[in-house]
């Protein structure tokens, strides 16, 4: 769950999306794929949901989503946002990274292991 631009975003299984302005009543919202949903943040005025088969949803007020092409058919369980950089981690040691969160390209991790989560802070990216 997030909240930014004034609504609070869940997600789920099956593509599910969630809206609401106060916190107690929801709203089901369109996604678009019937893909689990893992992660939401909110960086840069954008929501970016992140998913499993490579699953990148973004969208600016949670309500309207765009599916993204992220390069990767491969499970990203978490994402994050630094330093004008969004960052996703996944399966088999993924890391993707977008400067606009519309645009993904592949980053080397140098594992093979799972990746489940990734946070920044004091000018680095840290992946676990």
């Amino acid at each position: 769950m997030n909240y930014g631009n004034n609504i609070w975003v869940t997600i789920g299984d099956d593509g599910t999306i969630l809206t609401s302005s106060d916190g107690t009543a929801w709203t089901t919202g369109t996604s678009g794929v019937t893909e689990e949903l893992n992660e939401v943040i909110y960086e840069n005025s954008t929501f970016v949901a992140f998913g499993n088969s490579g699953t990148i949803l973004t969208s600016l007020d949670g309500t309207d989503w765009s599916s993204r092409t992220s390069g990767t058919s491969n499970n990203l369980p978490a994402g994050t946002y630094g330093n004008g950089t969004f960052v996703a981690v996944g399966r088999n040691g993924t890391i993707i990274a977008s400067p606009d969160a519309v645009t993904w390209t592949s980053r080397t991790s140098g594992t093979s292991e799972h990746l489940r989560g990734v946070i920044y802070g004091n000018g680095t990216f840290v992946a676990v």
